[in-house]
Formats: C-alpha cells, sequence, structure tokens
C-alpha cells in the first residue's frame, strides 16, 4: 500500500500533526454478529432474562452467555462483581481463569504483560492516563458504573488486530428496564493504617484530592522560561544584552530570585489518619413517549483513601557468586492520599424494536498524592557504618479521562434483514503532576549514638518537576450482517470498518535547586528554613535555581489506524458452528522527542512506524451433545511498541521506581495463536478445559541497562522469538451432588474456580549496552501456574451472602539479569478475601469485607537476596447500601 507522510510542527514545537493519505479500503456492507459494539445489544437480551440476586444464579447467567460466545471469553456480571466485594474492575478481573493483577492495575492474560492485553469500553478504544502505559489503568473504573467484563482470549476480526494475550470490554450500567435508584455508603480501614500518616501543608489528605494552587508552575517561573528559554546565568546574561560583569550579576540576582517562585512550604509532618470513605449514588428510568421508549441512567461516585507505606528497596552488583550492595534502603516508610471521583450519564432512545441510539459520557478522575521518606544507604554511604541517607519524596499526581460516545442499532427487515450497528467515540485523557519533589538529607552517627543530619551539599540538592501529558483520541466504527439460509445451515456474512486517531503532548519541565555556598550548620534545618526567602535572597549562600536540559522528557506523538473486515458465522443443524474472518490493519505511528527549545530532537523518519497487513482468524465450535461443545481457534495478530516505549526520553516507572527509556528502534511483534477447549453445561453448573499455545516473533522484552548512580535504568529491545503455551480448567458447581439431608444444607454453598498452568520461552540476542545473563528464558511476567478459588453461600431466604476468595499466582520474572545476574523474580502472593453481605429488607443490605486474611507481603528476590518487598497489609470493609 502506498502511504504518503506529511508532517508539521507549529512554532513552538509543541504539536504535531500527523496526515497520512492512504489508498482508498473497500468497505464491505456486511458484519458479524458479535461485535464489540454489539455487544451491548445482545447484552440487553440477557438483561432480560429474570434471575435472581443469588450469585449462584448470576454466575451461571454469565456462563450463559460465554456458551454462545463464538469466540473464547470468559464473562464477570455486575452482581458477581458486587458479592464478591471488588471496589473496581481491576481487582475483579483477578478471578478469570488465566488472569493475574499487577500493582492493583494492570492484568496480565495467560502470564502475558500488560503490553499483550488491551482495553475498550463500550467497544471503543480510548486513551490511557498513565503516560508509561499504553492501557488504562483497571483500578480507575469504579464498580458501580460496570454492567459486565467480557475477557476474550481468541482474536476475532471484529477487534482491532493489536491483541496478545486478550481483549477486556468494559460495559458500563445500561438503560434500566425500569425505574432505578441506588444508595451506596462505605468505609474502610487498612493494618498499616494504626500509625500516623505522612503529611505536608497544602497536601495530603485532603477530601477533594485537588491541587491547591501551590503545585503549580508559578507564572514568574512560567515568563522566566518563555524568556530566557534556559534558566542559567550565563544564558540569562546572553539574554540581556551580552556577558559582561554587570550583566552576569543581574542574571546572578534573577537565578536567585526565582527560587521565591517555587512553593518551599513543604515540610513532612505527621498527623492522624481519617477512616476511608466511599459512596456512589445512582437513578435510572424510561419514558414512554408515544410508540418510543426514551431511557436516562446517570451516577456518580466517590472514593476517598489514604494508605501508609512501608517498603524495602536493593540493588547489589555482582562479584564472583556472589551479590554485592549498592544500595540499601531497608527503611522506607510513607503514606498515599488518593481520591477517585467518576461520573456517567447515559440517554437512550428506542424508536421502535428495529431503531435504538444510546449516548455514554463517561468522567474518571483519580489524584493521587504520595509522600515517602527513606532511610537507608546509597552507593555512597553503602560501606561507611557511620553514615546513612535520608531520602524524602513528594509526588502529586492528577488523571482524568472523558468519554463521550454515540451509538445505534439498525435491523432492516425490509432489506434483506441487513443489520447496521455504528459508533462514535470522542475521548481525552490528561495526567497533571506538577510540583514533585525530591530531595537528600545526609546522617552523621556520632561516638555517643546522636545522629547529625544536614541536607547534602551540591548543585542539584533539590529536584523540582512539573509534568503534564495530554492524549486526545477519536474512534469511529460501522458494522453490518447479512443472514442468510441455506437449507439446514444458517449463514451471516459480516463485515465493518473502523478508524482510530491520537494526538498526544507530553512536557515535563525539571529544575535543581544549588546549596553549594551553604555551610553544613545553614543545612540542617528543615526544609522550609533552608529555603527561606532571607536565605535565598542572600548573595553569600551563592543559592541558585537552574533548569535541567540534559534530561530530556518532552516528546509530542500521534497514530492513526484505518481498519477493515470481513467475515462469516454458519451455523449447521445445531451440529457446529464455524466463524472465520480476516481483518485489513493500516498502521501509522510517529513519537518524537522535543529537545529544551520545543524543536524536534533527531530524524523523524527515525520515528516513524509504517505497517500493514491482513490479520486471519478462525474458530470452530462442535457441538458434542446439548450440554457439551467443544471449541477449536486459530488467529494471527500483532502487539505494536508503545507511544513511550519508542521515544528515547527518560521518565520514571510509577509502578517500580525504576529509571526507564524508550528505544526508537523497536519492532511490532507477531503472534500467531492457536487454542482449543471443551466446554461442559450441566444445569447451573459449568466445567471446561483448554490449551493454547502462542509463537512469538520479536517479542518486546524490558531489560536492564548500565546505570550510572546504583540504580536500575531500564529499557526494551525485541528478541528474537518465543512462545507461550499451557493448559486452563475452570468450574462452578452447586454443592447439592449428596443425597438426603447432607444434600439439604450443602445446596446452600457453591464452589467456583480456575486453574492455569502453561510454560513460556524467549530468544534473544546480545545486546549492547546489556550483558543479559540469560539469552533463553522465560518471558518477562509469566507465572506458569495461577489459581483462583471461590467458596460461596447462599441463605435460602437470601436475607444472608457470604463468598471467600482465594488467588495466588506462580512466581515471575520481575526483569532479566545483567552482568553475571540472574533474573529478578517477583514471588508468589497468596491472596485470601472474604465478603459477608447481610440484607435485613428487602431494599437494603449491609456489607462486611476484609482483604489479604493471611497478611502476606509483594517481594522481588533475585539469587535469594531482597530486592523489593512491600507490606500490603489487611484491609477491612463496611459498607452500606439501598436500591429500589
Amino acid at each position: 500500500m502506498n502511504t504518503k507522510q506529511k508532517f508539521r510542527i507549529s512554532q513552538l514545537g509543541l504539536q504535531v500533526m500527523l496526515a497520512l493519505t492512504c489508498a482508498s479500503v473497500p468497505l464491505l456492507a456486511t458484519a458479524q454478529e458479535t461485535t464489540p459494539e454489539t455487544a451491548q445489544t445482545k447484552e440487553q437480551d440477557v438483561e432480560r432474562i429474570s434471575v435472581s440476586g443469588r450469585l449462584m444464579s448470576s454466575a451461571a447467567s454469565a456462563a450463559a452467555e460465554r456458551r454462545e460466545q463464538p469466540y473464547v471469553a470468559e464473562l464477570l456480571g455486575m452482581e458477581q462483581i458486587s458479592r464478591a466485594g471488588d471496589s473496581n474492575a481491576a481487582s475483579a478481573l483477578r478471578r478469570v481463569t488465566g488472569l493475574t493483577l499487577v500493582k492493583d492495575k494492570f492484568i496480565y492474560v495467560r502470564g502475558l504483560g500488560e503490553r499483550y492485553s488491551s482495553t475498550l469500553l463500550n467497544g471503543a478504544l480510548v486513551p490511557s492516563p498513565d503516560p508509561t502505559r499504553n492501557v488504562i489503568p483497571l483500578d480507575m473504573f469504579p464498580a458501580g458504573i460496570i454492567e459486565s467484563l467480557v475477557v476474550q482470549k481468541a482474536y476475532s476480526p471484529e477487534l482491532p488486530a493489536a491483541f496478545g494475550g486478550g481483549s477486556v470490554n468494559i460495559r458500563t450500567a445500561s438503560i434500566p428496564l425500569q425505574e432505578s435508584f441506588n444508595l451506596s455508603l462505605g468505609t474502610g480501614y487498612n493494618s498499616l493504617n494504626s500509625d500516623d500518616a505522612y503529611s505536608y501543608n497544602g497536601g495530603g489528605d485532603d477530601w477533594r484530592g485537588s491541587d491547591d494552587g501551590t503545585r503549580g508552575m508559578s507564572p514568574e517561573l512560567r515568563a522566566a522560561l518563555d524568556q530566557y528559554g534556559t534558566i542559567s546565568q550565563i544564558n540569562i546574561a546572553e539574554a540581556l544584552g551580552g556577558i559582561n560583569a554587570g550583566n552576569l550579576a543581574q542574571a546572578s540576582t534573577i537565578v536567585r530570585e526565582l527560587g521565591l517562585a517555587f512553593n518551599r512550604d513543604i515540610d513532612v509532618k505527621r498527623e492522624s489518619i481519617k477512616p476511608d470513605f466511599d459512596g456512589s449514588l445512582s437513578y435510572g428510568n424510561k419514558f414512554d413517549i408515544g410508540s418510543s421508549v426514551f431511557g436516562v441512567m446517570a451516577g456518580v461516585s466517590y472514593d476517598r483513601s489514604t494508605q501508609n507505606i512501608e517498603e524495602q528497596e536493593r540493588y547489589f552488583s555482582v562479584s564472583g557468586d556472589s551479590l554485592v550492595p549498592l544500595n540499601i534502603w531497608d527503611d522506607i516508610k510513607g503514606t498515599e492520599h488518593q481520591v477517585k471521583l467518576s461520573g456517567m450519564l447515559n440517554f437512550g432512545l428506542e424508536l421502535n424494536e428495529d431503531h435504538r441510539f444510546e449516548t455514554s459520557t463517561i468522567y474518571l478522575r483519580d489524584t493521587k498524592d504520595e509522600i515517602k521518606v527513606k532511610n537507608g544507604e546509597s552507593i555512597e554511604t553503602v560501606n561507611e557504618e557511620n553514615r546513612f541517607n535520608t531520602d524524602t519524596s513528594i509526588r502529586y499526581e492528577e488523571r482524568s479521562m472523558l468519554s463521550n460516545q454515540i451509538r445505534g442499532r439498525h435491523d432492516l427487515p425490509w432489506l434483506y434483514d441487513i443489520s447496521v450497528d455504528w459508533q462514535f467515540t470522542d475521548a481525552k485523557a490528561e495526567r497533571y503532576a506538577p510540583g514533585e519533589v525530591e530531595y537528600r538529607y545526609l546522617n552523621e552517627i556520632g561516638e555517643d549514638g546522636s545522629v547529625t543530619r544536614f541536607m547534602r551539599r551540591n548543585q542539584n540538592a533539590v529536584n523540582y518537576s512539573f509534568a503534564r501529558m495530554d492524549d486526545e483520541t477519536e474512534n469511529g466504527s460501522w458494522n453490518a450482517k447479512l443472514p442468510l439460509t441455506f437449507g439446514k445451515a444458517e449463514v451471516v456474512l459480516n463485515g465493518g470498518y473502523s478508524y482510530f486517531e491520537r494526538e498526544r503532548n507530553s512536557s515535563t519541565d525539571f529544575f535543581n535547586f544549588s546549596t553549594v555556598g551553604y555551610s553544613l550548620a545553614e543545612l540542617g534545618g528543615s526544609f522550609s528554613e533552608i529555603f527561606s526567602d532571607a536565605n535565598i535572597l542572600d548573595a553569600s549562600k551563592g543559592f541558585q535555581v537552574s533548569n535541567v536540559t540534559t534530561q530530556a522528557d518532552d516528546y509530542v506523538a500521534a497514530q492513526m489506524i484505518d481498519a477493515a473486515y470481513v467475515g462469516m458465522e454458519m451455523n449447521y443443524d445445531y451440529l457446529f458452528r464455524l466463524n472465520l474472518g480476516v481483518r485489513y490493519e493500516d498502521f501509522r505511528q510517529v513519537s518524537l522527542p522535543l529537545n529544551a527549545d520545543g524543536d524536534i530532537s533527531g530524524d523523524p523518519q527515525d520515528s516513524m512506524l509504517l505497517e500493514d497487513g491482513y490479520y486471519p482468524s478462525l474458530s470452530f465450535t462442535y457441538f458434542v451433545t446439548e450440554d457439551l461443545q467443544a471449541r477449536f481457534g486459530y488467529s494471527q495478530t500483532v502487539v505494536r511498541p508503545d507511544l513511550r516505549e519508542v521515544t528515547p526520553v527518560l521518565f520514571v516507572d510509577p509502578l517500580t521506581d525504576f529509571k526507564v527509556t524508550g528505544f526508537s528502534g523497536l519492532k511490532s511483534t507477531d503472534v500467531t495463536a492457536y487454542d482449543a477447549r471443551l466446554e461442559w453445561y450441566y444445569d447451573d453448573s459449568n466445567y471446561s478445559i483448554g490449551v493454547f499455545y502462542k509463537d512469538l516473533e520479536n517479542p518486546i522484552e524490558s531489560i536492564e541497562l548500565s546505570g550510572s548512580d546504583g540504580n536500575l535504568l531500564m529499557s526494551f529491545r525485541n528478541a528474537q522469538s518465543g512462545e507461550v503455551y499451557g493448559v486452563e480448567t475452570e468450574f462452578l458447581q452447586q454443592l447439592n451432588i449428596f443425597d438426603g439431608d447432607t444434600a439439604s444444607w450443602l445446596s446452600n454453598f457453591f464452589v467456583a474456580g480456575n486453574f492455569t498452568w502453561s510454560e513460556s520461552e524467549i530468544n534473544i540476542q546480545p545486546i549492547t549496552g546489556a550483558d543479559l545473563t540469560n539469552l533463553v528464558r522465560p518471558l518477562n511476567g509469566h507465572s506458569k501456574h495461577v489459581v483462583n478459588f471461590q467458596l460461596g453461600f447462599d441463605s435460602d431466604d437470601d436475607k444472608h451472602n457470604a463468598t471467600l476468595t482465594y488467588n495466588v499466582f506462580g512466581k515471575r520474572i520481575a526483569f532479566a539479569g545483567v552482568n553475571s545476574k540472574d533474573d529478578a523474580y517477583e514471588q508468589p502472593f497468596n491472596s485470601l478475601d472474604f465478603v459477608y453481605s447481610y440484607t435485613p429488607w428487602e431494599a437494603t443490605s449491609v456489607k462486611f469485607s476484609v482483604k489479604n486474611l493471611l497478611d502476606e507481603d509483594v517481594e522481588i528476590t533475585q539469587q535469594g537476596e531482597l530486592l523489593q518487598r512491600r507490606v500490603e497489609g489487611q484491609s477491612f470493609g463496611l459498607s452500606f447500601n439501598y436500591k429500589y
């Protein structure tokens, strides 16, 4: 395909427009029956089935919908999510066969990392507010707005071709069938919160969780950047007319006075912790307007939580067969204050049974204020018994996403019963991280045990950063289907078209405070004392502020995808079902790093990723009996590198605190997948067992580069090849399999669970700048086994419900070893949770939950040495719910 590129950079160098003209793709007039966009339609039919509130019934209902899916898929309904006590989409998906949750945000499907999964919102692609991940942090979606979660593990052509381990479609609450009202109030407590929280002026426990105006870049500082470009004495003197004694003196005063433009009232303090609070309110109704039906669904959710932090971090070099410590941070304490706010407003208009229109507006906002104090030894003090460091960091960020969607469904009986559905989604994600601060104090231990503490004397004694990212997307699609009958064969011809456009603008400004001119005695005070107005303006102190220009972090990016597919579904006399199709995608992406002047850094041609291809899929279902069916699947897909991974800029991964730099030479990963599965459905019980195999060409792996300060420096490279294969089983069974009185009371219990065993292997070539220890090893993030188990109880009168859930994953590589060090492994985490619900009246319920009953910690080890440890603590929750 001939593709023509045209790039236009604005005068400020902060915008990029990608206009790529591609040859026309034949638009097919038919579509597959079970497209993501029509999933909402199919979901409505399922909702009309009357099911009780019992978890056994809701689980069986979800299994029934899964049974009808032409491709291997897992489903979680709203009732299942509520009954298990899951507060958001991420925690709910832990219970799906073959899925593991990483950092309570991202899912791994069948042992493949989050890069191999994708997230859809009501069938549409939307941007992620996390600049370090291409997928949306699933903890941002509160359970209250979720109608169901669909995890498709086998590819079908109506989905985006960027499909590795699986695709998660979050289907939000739809138009109600009748008037509904729901009010929920809750509180919570974590065992780590027995100690006071860390806080500071202007931050910490604020009910809104929003910036109070003190963190953002001041107008004075912004004006100085606009006027001088780079904040330094030399640069400002040149801007004043040239380098001479007078201009240098004036520039020195300007640089010094700019220190007053920063928020310095940030002394860390301790204060008592308020209880967590969460609440949600929703209302829905429908109205008859003549022969039409109009519906509305609105809801709002709020969650404020505080959790103390208790961690350890270590980093090692290797000497012979032993590891030698470079950094030892065994005493890390802190507090994370978080506020989540979400809102939903849906409208629907059903003109008649053949025409339906819906709109959906969803707003998600998540703010996090983290204060962390680390006591330990860095590479400078690790061998000195009488010295240690105290590092303090304050990190605040606001993440938000706004999605507006309009969609429609039209049945055309007058035109060969053709059905058409369509959707258009406009979305915007933002990340705002102003005034993040890091600084270090040095501690000297005297002979009498006393500790003398002073801030380090350095040109980079304090680091400030101001970051912002805007990501805007448009996604439109239409799908059509044409039903035909040939004797005993019922055939649906299908096809469709979709497009996706994205524009991202990311910028970060870094500044340093110099304390070279201070005496040690002057550096012994608090942060606000050291950087008081008087000390900053005192020329004898030699205070200076400068912005960092060597650490590039600004970039602009754009992405466009045009896609079309054709397919066919054939059901033959209830004997078998055949689905096959092919998708064509034309993918264009550019990601351009910017220098300090806002101009493009490097050759734009090196930052382009242009590719197109055909992605076929096949699914065959054989109905052995009425209750037993066998599935077989095949597909070819692609996993493309994320924008951040191909942009050579430096950033800090917020999940690991590792420094990461992108690599522009990454290639896409081609994935060939095979699936086979046997499913048995009997009454409300069901069992399944399946096998899968995935062949990966050029898999993308995160690797460790050579760092300069005893800290991890990560990047990304392509391996040569890889593979993943395994077995997964699932079951749901009511305990009524015994006779007599035993069955009568056991029938109130049910058990559900799943088990996945898999192996993975990659072959990676030697890489310049990274001496990899193992060139043949498992995939990053892959677990050999994943176990989920659930024991549920439903009383006969439906007043008492209880659920005990267990989840564990096998150890998985956190990052590959280098310089003769073995690979670092995250150790298994055994999660045991309990939820009990009491319904004294029909419309009122009270719920009590306990998370992490086993009180386990998250640990990463390397050659038997602890690298990272995070104490999770035990969480307790109590909530009240009223609905009609």
